[in-house]
């Protein structure tokens, strides 16, 4: 750990770790101008050379030293709750404020913040180390101190300065013998003014400053060190007064970072686009940030000054606008490769269908990939490769300079792209003997082949020499949302006849982090009592306690950042989501309870920038493979699209080690949700639009087409032509019906106008739908029970409503395993019905008869439609208690469509309206349950409506309908 703040110790010895003990080597300083500045200089001095003599007693004296010597003393700050008092050293329960490596203790007097510690009055501060001596003889130590101090030689007090007091010096002398000594010095300050510096006078010398050069201490010691890294990171100096909020800062509440796409701004080429941008917070304020680009590994942009602008969705709810940069930038990246291919090239790669800028999807995996993010506090730390070397970087604000702390071992030569050479600050480089250098208009930095860490400065000025050692911010940091939220669920109340009830799993909408609770997913632990839910606003939280009662919920938030994540499922115990930019596999390195490694599980398919390409939901099938929906980048006004890319529209499958990505199916606009039976049935709902006359349920096959001519897999040799300019080319607009799509049921918009996913009945203990699927509205917040029938190669049917209504949408559901009931999730958005912003429900079978339809099928001349209950058989047979109507649906580039009266399918301009289909008589059939309806002139129809009256044989009511759709009638 470095002096956080304070200006680089520079020593004129720098030492190399060789694995077994640090070496010397010499350093030859020589002044420079400020254009050509070197971070391996002491800059008080014009020229220095470690001389032979002075190097082979210090390297006697570093061979009494443990292996794991480093330089520098270790510091401990300590806050003391009350005034100074008598106590000689720190009380033990006291943990430090601050731990760090001061390279010396020679700090003069302050005005007010004690050199970087963030503290001014009423402190301690201990430093503990080794100190080398070159030879046998009497030194001389004093301590000049603002109050009290004292040093100690292994055990023996040499200095006693100790009591409240103005600036002074106290001595004493101990004889020594050549070699390394424990060191440990005492400081206590009561008002502002503090000051410390701990002198010595070697045999034949003067009395000087104790230098950096033998000074050192056990790094196992300081890894074994616990203090609050992030209290201090968001605590201001005392010297500092509140800072004002700046314009466009990123705010606290998203965490280190935001997943967004990220309009950097313009370049020569055009709009500089980071579609899969990860914004970093470098200073507690949120004014400081970089944005790193996850498709190319590039550091797009970083600005010190605000600017940010988090607009559109989910941000400010606007459509059509995402995030931008409008303020000053220090620096920029055209959107390009971040690191040079193998054979040394920057040259873009990538070819984009449409031959637009910028080009879209990841970096050939060849070249450079990224393999996810660690959080450590307030520090980020990027993990990628580059061919297939590993490479971390951690980008931090020092000393008012954006640095760039790059970590790895390289199997060949690598260059990394620093800026582009237009409106780039000066640029330095600590820990490299290579210099930026210019190639093809933005500046580079050669990296030779072995290990490598360095450190790249935008800007003049000194920042810390110490590089970090980033393998240590791998293994977990400190807990930041330590605050969980407590809630009370509502169980229904018990009304003596309902079968299903509606139990709310109470949503902290209130909670101390101020976010949003719009729950996008869930799935339940192997401990059922347990589930994660992922929010829209890029969250991930844990709630516990989940059980018949639900009197305690505790919910707890793990994990931030994401880019609108609107799908999770657990695998093993592990929490995986989809966003708009990638699959995350969660990883809870040090078991605090929070997610320290956002692990990059896949994000093959090619990105943009559209507001409305959702990626949604997320399930496992049966070999244990991913499947999610991509969506359309839907205008906003919802006619057309923006720009395609290849995998827009579809229903996209990941293996199961997220090596391998494929579309599935293509041909949707906008599917909020998918299902995926135990046995590996893949359905899908869709969202009215452009080719989607009324919301589908698709009940899909592999390579399906499902009805968007634009994110066809096979739009180019369609007979009906896309709507985008882009895909359509030169041919003329031209419409086929016949590839018109053929879904299990088209849904009015009274009863789906926005669809959720589905889920399969696998419980025993929810009533009599064992083994069908339910669909989910999250549009009229509802849940459907799916009467399927086949029928050739054709799936056909329809759905009713279960009478419940949930506190938000209905989009996403699970059965858990010890309770048997259904839970379901969902958020408010446009375009739904939803009561609130975000919910959690469990829909509770009572044990009440169910009395609801179960089944319908079509038969020649009619339908039979089966129950969960015998029915009362005057009422079964009798023609009016039943009433069918329907209508068609056109299929067209055009948003949604009319309804027409049926039978009129290859007319050129349909009749609107209803069709009455007349029932002519109604028949039990022998189980009780079942009944024949025979309609008159039953034919295909696109929606159908039937009406139900009935009565069980015990007198219960069924006032219900069933909304379907007959592909064949026969």
């Amino acid at each position: 750990m470095t002096h956080p703040g304070s200006g680089p110790a520079r020593s004129c010895l720098s030492m190399r770790w060789t694995g077994k003990r640090l070496s010397p080597s010499t350093t030859t300083v020589t002044p420079t101008s400020s254009s050509k500045r070197s971070f391996n200089t002491c800059a008080h001095f014009p020229k220095i050379k470690i001389m032979k003599r002075t190097l082979s007693y210090i390297v006697m004296c570093l061979s009494a030293l443990p292996l794991t010597a480093a330089p520098g003393l270790i510091g401990e700050y300590f806050k003391l709750e009350d005034k100074l008092g008598d106590e000689f050293e720190v009380p033990v329960d006291l943990t430090p404020w601050l731990v760090r490596v001061d390279k010396a203790v020679n700090f003069s007097q302050s005005k007010g913040d004690f050199h970087g510690s963030k503290l001014a009055e009423n402190f301690m501060v201990r430093w503990s180390g080794a100190i080398t001596v070159p030879k046998e003889g009497n030194y001389l130590f004093a301590t000049s101190s603002k109050d009290g101090s004292r040093l100690y030689l292994g055990d023996k007090l040499v200095v006693d300065n100790w009591g409240p007091h103005p600036l002074k010096q106290q001595s004493g002398t101990v004889r020594l013998k050549a070699g390394s000594h424990p060191v440990r010095v005492i400081y206590q300050n009561g008002s502002k003014g503090g000051a410390c510096i701990v002198k010595w006078m070697a045999p034949g010398g003067k009395l000087e400053a104790v230098p950096a050069s033998v000074l050192f201490h056990d790094v196992a010691k300081l890894k074994g060190l616990s203090w609050d890294e992030q209290a201090f990171a968001k605590a201001a100096s005392p010297d500092v007064p509140p800072a004002k909020p700046v314009s466009g800062s990123l705010p606290e509440k998203y965490g280190n970072f935001v997943s967004t796409a990220l309009r950097v701004g313009k370049d020569s080429k055009g709009d500089n686009v980071a579609f899969r941008s990860r914004v970093i917070r470098l200073d507690p304020q949120g004014a400081v940030c970089v944005a790193f680009d996850a498709d190319t590994m590039r550091m797009a942009a970083g600005w010190t000054q605000g600017g940010l602008r988090l607009e559109g969705l989910p941000f400010t709810g606007g459509h059509g606008a995402f995030p931008s940069h409008s303020g000053a930038k220090v620096f920029s990246n055209q959107a390009a490769p971040g690191w040079a291919d193998s054979q040394g090239s920057i040259s873009e790669t990538r070819m984009p269908e449409d031959g637009k800028y910028p080009p879209l999807g990841p970096l050939p995996k060849t070249q450079a990939h990224y393999k996810g993010l660690y959080v450590h506090g307030e520090k980020t730390v990027l993990r990628y490769t580059v061919g297939k070397d590993p490479v971390l970087e951690l980008p931090a604000f020092e000393n008012g300079l954006i640095t760039r702390t790059i970590q790895g071992k390289f199997s060949a030569p690598a260059v990394v792209v620093l800026a582009d050479e237009k409106g780039a600050p000066e640029i330095q480089v600590v820990g490299s003997q290579e210099k930026p250098v210019t190639m093809d208009g933005r500046i580079v930095l050669k990296v030779p082949a072995g290990m490598a860490h360095f450190k790249v400065v935008y800007g003049s000025g000194s920042v810390p020499e110490a590089l970090e050692d980033l393998t240590l911010l791998m293994k977990g940091g400190p807990a930041r949302w330590t605050e969980a939220v407590t809630t009370v669920g509502e169980l229904a109340k018990d009304d003596g006849k309902s079968a299903y009830v509606l139990d709310r799993l109470t949503v902290p909408y209130q909670n101390p982090y101020g976010m949003k609770m719009r729950i996008g997913g869930f799935d339940f632990f192997s401990d059922p009592s347990k589930a994660a839910v992922c929010t829209w606003d890029g969250d991930v939280w844990v709630v516990s306690g989940i059980d018949e009662k639900l009197e305690s919920l505790i919910w707890k938030r793990i994990a931030a950042g994401g880019h609108e994540t609107l799908g999770l499922t657990i695998v093993d115990d592990v929490i995986y989501t989809v966003a708009d930019d990638q699959i995350t596999r969660y990883h809870d390195v040090n078991g605090d309870g929070e997610i320290d490694y956002y692990e990059n599980f896949n994000n093959d398919w090619e990105l943009t920038s559209g507001f409305h390409a959702f990626c949604f939901d997320l399930q496992t099938g049966p070999q244990g493979e991913f499947y999610f929906a991509f969506g359309c980048p839907v205008r906003g006004g919802g006619r057309s699209f923006q720009r395609m890319s290849r995998h827009h529209g579809s229903i996209l499958r990941v293996s199961k080690d997220g090596s391998r990505l494929d579309r599935y199916a293509t041909g949707l606009r906008a599917p909020n949700g998918i299902g995926v039976s135990p046995t590996g049935q893949l359905t899908s709902g869709d969202n009215e639009g452009t080719f989607v006359p009324r919301c589908p349920i698709h009940w899909i096959e592999p390579d399906e087409f499902l009805g968007v001519v634009d994110s066809a897999a096979d739009y180019a040799t369609m007979k009906t032509t896309p709507t985008v300019g882009q895909r359509r080319g030169s041919r003329k607009e031209n419409l086929d019906p016949s590839e018109a799509p053929k879904p299990l049921a088209w849904l009015p918009k009274n009863v789906d106008n926005s669809n959720g996913g589905q889920v399969w009945v696998t419980s025993d203990k929810w009533g009599p739908y064992k083994g069908e699927m339910l669909h989910f509205s999250y549009g009229q917040s509802a849940i459907y029970v799916v009467l399927k029938e086949k029928k050739g190669a054709l799936m056909q049917g329809g759905v009713v409503k279960i009478p419940v209504r949930p506190t938000s949408s209905a989009m996403r559901g699970k059965f858990n395993r010890k309770d048997g009931q259904l839970y379901v999730a969902g958020l408010k958005g446009w375009q739904s019905n939803a009561g609130r912003e975000g919910g959690l429900d469990r829909v509770r079978y009572t044990g009440k008869a169910v009395s609801m339809p179960s089944s319908l099928k079509v038969r020649d001349g009619g339908l039979e439609i089966g129950f969960t209950q015998k029915l009362d058989q005057e009422l079964a047979e009798d023609p009016e208690s039943f009433n069918l109507s329907g209508s068609d649906l056109r299929w067209t580039h055009d948003y949604g469509t009319g309804e027409f009266q049926v039978g009129h399918r290859n007319s050129a301009g349909p009749p609107k309206g209803r069709t009455k289909f007349p029932v002519k008589s109604a028949r039990l059939l022998p189980d009780g349950k079942s009944v024949f309806v025979e309609v008159e002139n039953l034919q295909p129809v696109h929606m159908m409506q039937i009406d139900l009256d009935l009565e069980t044989d015990e007198g219960e009511e069924i006032v219900t309908k069933i909304w379907n759709t007959i592909h064949v009638a026969k």
